[in-house]
């Protein structure tokens, strides 16, 4: 977008003071619609109604002639010394060629530089996939993987690991009964009794169960007597577990001996 260039002497200037209104305001215009139009300076006879909203605009350019801003030509007027403090059509366009051509090489330029890193990216995706050694089931014992998607393949409800077709192992699964259930038994919990509590909480989901893992490990943390080898006496079942002493249900006498001894 063009700028039309006025010093700030321009309305004290020995030309501009003594012109009405009116006419100063034909004049700077003028010079703002030729600069957008591009007309170096060139107003024609029936143009002259577009420059301003000023009433008979023909009565003030000959006002404007008379103080040598504008001369008359065979066409319409012209405004005197225009070039010399604006810039030529020629000149505008070229500079504006200039910038679309700037923007383009410079959005050309992101262009590729994006379609690079998407490249760079994908090659080191798929780099690291291949080249990565295979991460275990469980790599840290106290955050065992309960994410809702898994690579263990369905598990059939209602099946012994006898009838197992598939080569499914479940050693990762009873490994984790055992240490969910090592602080309540009085005896270490053996892998065939993680075994069995792992089939017996399996054998009662509805249908397939598609995480052996999380699923178990959900049924411990709900009820972990309920599975327990030797369940306390008096146990009653599924209830709120205590947040602060894990396995022990709401009310938990833990904390009430903890009050106990905070009040005294």
């Amino acid at each position: 977008m063009p700028w039309v260039r006025i010093d700030d002497q321009f309305p004290m200037h020995r030309k501009v003071r003594p012109l009405s209104d009116k006419a100063f305001r034909l004049h700077v215009s003028a010079l703002c619609w030729a600069n957008a139009n591009l007309t170096d300076g060139a107003i024609r006879t029936h143009e002259i109604t577009y420059v301003s909203d000023v009433s008979s605009p023909k009565r003030y350019t000959r006002e404007l002639c008379e103080a040598g801003l504008w001369s008359k030509t065979d066409e319409g007027w012209q405004i005197h010394d225009y070039l010399e403090y604006q810039g030529s059509a020629i000149k505008i366009r070229e500079e504006r060629a200039a910038k679309r051509a700037r923007q383009e090489r410079w959005l050309d330029r992101k262009r590729q530089e994006k379609e690079a890193q998407r490249d760079a990216s994908q090659d080191a995706s798929r780099d690291e996939s291949e080249d990565a050694a295979p991460l275990p089931s469980h790599p840290i014992p106290s955050h065992e993987d309960i994410s809702s998607q898994s690579s263990i393949p369905p598990y059939p409800a209602h099946q012994n690991d006898e009838d197992l077709t598939d080569g499914q192992d479940f050693s990762h699964v009873d490994e984790m009964v055992i240490r969910e259930l090592a602080a309540l038994a009085a005896h270490p919990i053996t892998p065939t009794q993680a075994a069995q509590i792992r089939r017996d909480i399996l054998a009662r989901a509805r249908g397939t169960v598609k995480n052996p893992h999380r699923y178990v490990q959900r049924a411990l943390r709900a009820d972990p007597y309920r599975y327990n080898p030797q369940p306390p006496q008096n146990h009653r079942g599924a209830g709120r577990m205590c947040p602060h002493h894990p396995y022990m249900p709401q009310p938990c006498t833990s904390c009430a001996a903890d009050r106990l001894a905070g009040d005294s």
